[in-house]
């Protein structure tokens, strides 16, 4: 990449624009110059853009399979957002929220980060990383529940806008420090719907895992299937050859379409119980000192009304959400 655009003393986007895409693909050196000029130029809405768009290229389009972050890469970005003690301006979080926005499958991790910096600035009220106001220290904001929805319904191995267990322990923390403050009303929702998402393991799209799709990719290069029928049309097949062809490929996709509904109802259905470890786990939050705040409350409600069963220990809980 040309240099010179990025050694101004005021960035100019269009010009870093032009350098990167100018003769080909965004690459990970191209970001890294991005974020080092964050601190002067990460509250700039274009510069923002540019650096979700540099972002979600390099770690989301130009992958293989496409959409699928891999570990090794988020814990790389993880590791540059997390230099001098997380992020530091704006254009980093766009980051995060470009990359997880748009992402097949993303480890955990990542949106576990991204919480965790928002956490940050609720305590704190130091909200200059995010973008927006600062605010008093140890209340959860409107702004801090958008940026809370965000990047913590993430797409996780083999489910989409789905919430991990890392990411439910940290809105856990939030909900506990801030358990007397005149939270935004919005809170207690969303930390009801977004930890019971994870209790209850609900995943409103399954998606398939990148392995899966590594290997369907393999199968299509494979003379098998349409191709095998294909193939045989340019032998001069006989009319029992290509109907038998036909027959094979419609019954093998008709097999696979009844196996993935099974598999959807089965999940959909487990997706309603709450089974017994993951109840240890609740009940240990709720019950780890203090009154229940109103967030605990809310989730209890939404686990009562929603989940099919639920363990004794978990019931016995239910009327706490008075």
């Amino acid at each position: 990449m040309a240099s010179a655009a990025f050694e101004r003393g005021i960035p100019d986007v269009l010009a870093m624009r032009k350098a990167i895409y100018s003769e080909g693909d965004a690459s990970r050196s191209d970001l890294e110059k991005l974020i080092a000029l964050g601190p002067q130029a990460g509250s700039d809405p274009a510069f923002r853009h540019l650096i979700a768009e540099v972002a979600e290229d390099v770690f989301v389009q130009q992958v293989d399979p496409e959409g699928y972050v891999g570990e090794a890469d988020a814990a790389w970005l993880i590791a540059r957002l997390s230099e001098g003690g997380g992020l530091s301006c704006p254009a980093e979080f766009a980051i995060l929220t470009s990359v997880l926005s748009h992402a097949v499958e993303a480890p955990a991790s990542l949106s576990a980060f991204a919480v965790r910096e928002i956490e940050k600035a609720i305590l704190t009220g130091r909200r200059d990383a995010l973008g927006g106001a600062d605010h008093e220290p140890g209340i959860v904001t409107a702004e801090d529940v958008e940026a809370l929805r965000l990047v913590a319904f993430a797409p996780t191995r083999g489910n989409s806008l789905h919430v991990s267990k890392a990411t439910a322990e940290a809105l856990f923390d939030i909900a506990h420090a801030t358990a007397t403050a005149a939270n935004a009303p919005e809170f207690a929702d969303f930390f009801a719907k977004a930890v019971g998402n994870y209790l209850m393991g609900v995943a409103f799209i399954g998606t398939p895992e990148r392995s899966e799709v590594l290997a369907h990719e393999a199968e299509l290069v494979k003379p098998t299937g349409f191709g095998a029928f294909f193939s045989a049309l340019m032998r001069g097949p006989s009319s029992a050859d290509v109907a038998d062809a036909l027959e094979s490929t419609e019954a093998k996709e008709e097999d696979a379409d009844f196996r993935r509904n099974i598999e959807t109802e089965s999940r959909l259905d487990a997706a309603e119980k709450i089974d017994a470890g993951v109840a240890q786990w609740i009940v240990a939050h709720l019950t780890r000192g203090g009154e229940l705040t109103e967030a605990e409350k809310r989730l209890l409600t939404f686990l009562r009304d929603e989940a099919t069963s639920a363990p004794p220990e978990i019931v016995a809980l239910y009327d706490k959400a008075a």
